[in-house]
């Protein structure tokens, strides 16, 4: 297997030590759970090229194109304050990513609760957090992150349920996916020393879509609630406000979001 060059120059400007490029795989999360179990280092990931059974929230499937996505995984292994807030370091990769596109191509992106990143309202990035359990402890979590590089990364519309686009549709600039990836990941790694702090949920709330919008919540296709987007609580909750001022909070699990517009 040929590494490409720009990946390897990437992990060594950035000094990642601990790394695995695969050309193929099933899913990096599958894979880095499995890696995780044979005592992978905190910080080590997972990139595919092309990834043919990936997953996202609700057993959804997230399809990696070879040469236009970015399919990482990346391993943490959380200390005890770590592990308190764990359900936050799926919006820690949102926050990161988001970021990112701002930072690098003055995109900007902003995340859609609980672990989407949009541009102009369209998706662009699915995260999600797995965790692995040996009874009650935490070994440690993994966070897998499909993100749309280039336009060949867009599924066909009847294979997804929210619009979909790409970064480099948003930009004029070249996108070179791996400089997304070698800055993402160090956004991680250094917003990860703010995850107990409130600065963090002040960066995540205002990355957040449509804050202060009309939204929908739906369960099971269904819609159970519609209010106000006010914010985030600290436990990660979406906060809503009826039009009649009952505030509702909501966790996330199988619940969506769609905005009323």
């Amino acid at each position: 297997m040929q590494i490409p060059d720009a990946f390897l120059q990437m992990v060594q400007s950035n000094n990642f030590a601990h790394y695995r490029y695969l050309e193929s795989t099933g899913s990096t999360n599958a894979d880095g759970l499995a890696w995780l179990a044979e005592g992978a280092p905190d910080g080590a990931f997972i990139f595919a090229d092309h990834q043919s059974a990936g997953r996202g929230r609700s057993e959804r499937k997230w399809l990696t194109n070879p040469e236009s996505s970015i399919a990482v995984s990346i391993i943490l292994r959380l200390n005890q304050s770590e592990k308190e807030r764990s359900q936050l370091f799926s919006a820690l990769a949102g926050v990161a990513l988001a970021l990112t596109l701002r930072k690098t191509y003055e995109i900007p992106a902003k995340i859609k609760w609980p672990n989407d990143v949009l541009i102009d309202n369209k998706k662009t990035a699915g995260i999600l957090a797995e965790a692995d359990w040996d009874d009650q402890k935490l070994n440690g979590i993994v966070i897998g992150v499909g993100i749309n590089i280039l336009p060949g990364s867009i599924p066909q519309s009847d294979a997804i349920q929210f619009p979909a686009t790409c970064v480099q549709n948003h930009t004029t600039m070249q996108v070179n996916r791996f400089q997304i990836l070698g800055s993402f990941l160090k956004n991680i790694f250094q917003l990860r020393k703010e995850i107990c702090e409130p600065s963090f949920l002040n960066q995540w709330e205002n990355l957040l879509a449509f804050r202060n919008e009309t939204v929908y919540i739906k369960e099971n296709d269904e819609t159970i609630f519609i209010g106000t987007l006010s914010g985030i609580e600290s436990n990660g909750d979406l906060r809503l406000i009826s039009k009649e001022g009952m505030i509702k909070k909501f966790t996330a699990g199988d619940v969506h979001l769609r905005p009323a517009g």
